[in-house]
């Protein structure tokens, strides 16, 4: 994700946090920079720190991406490209309703 997608992506993010987790995956080194960013953005979400090779597993070829990945760790959808706020929330509720249920 690019920075202009992240608050989109943080929305979606809470509109959806009983059905899907999400974190945020930053190819930026420096991961201060990125976090106070976050924190001007107001951004609540989880960020990962790539260390080394993650685009190619994760089945996406640039920035911004995003991988759909389920409860087992498997990539099950991925975008290369900016993506829409009205794009996420349309792939987040169908994978979750083809996803099978979590157990409480």
């Amino acid at each position: 994700m690019c920075a202009r997608e992240l608050p989109e992506l943080d929305a979606v993010r809470r509109e959806h946090q009983a059905a899907a987790r999400f974190v945020a995956v930053s190819l930026e080194p420096d991961e201060k920079e990125v976090r106070d960013a976050a924190d001007r953005m107001g951004l609540e979400m989880q960020i990962a720190f790539a260390e080394g090779e993650v685009l190619g597993p994760l089945g996406v070829n640039q920035v911004p991406s995003v991988a759909f990945i389920d409860s087992e760790g498997v990539v099950v959808a991925a975008a290369s490209g900016e993506r829409s706020r009205s794009f996420l929330e349309k792939r987040v509720r169908e994978l979750a309703a083809t996803a099978p249920a979590r157990a409480p």
